[in-house]
This record gives C-alpha cells, structure tokens and sequence, in this order.
C-alpha cells in the first residue's frame, strides 16, 4: 500500500473502537521504511503510531492494540 494510501484512512484498535485518521507516515533513510504512522486524534491531539502495532491494513486500518493501551502511548 502506498502513504498516500495510507493518509486518511480510519484507525481502529482491536476492540473496533475507533481511534482516529491517518495523517502523514515517518519514513527512515537510506531504506526508506515506513516507522510510523501519525494518527490524529480528535480536533488537534496526534500520536505516532509504531507499524509493528498495526494488525491489518484495508479499507481500515486495524492496530492490535486497546484505545487505552494507546493512552498510555501518550503521556
């Protein structure tokens, strides 16, 4: 799948709850590897998401973490 994608796409946690929208992906270089994936979150809140926390990407994109799980992230 490609960031552009990637970029507007609902997240939801494994519980289907629905966390928030993609809004832009960290890329490394040299290699070019997606890192992590920016979620916004209500109105202004953003977190940044670890790849190896995301289940399943589709129509959705699926982590296989709890939303608290994901509150804890962002202290």
């Amino acid at each position: 799948m490609y960031i552009t994608e990637m970029i507007g796409k609902i997240v939801l946690d494994k519980n289907a709850n629905t966390v928030g929208k993609v809004v832009d992906a960290n890329v490394t270089f040299p290699g070019w590897e997606v890192k992590y994936l920016l979620i916004k979150i209500g109105l202004i809140k953003k977190l940044s998401v670890e790849v190896g926390k995301v289940d399943k990407m589709g129509d959705k994109i699926i982590l296989n973490v709890t939303k608290d799980e994901l509150a804890k992230m962002t202290v």
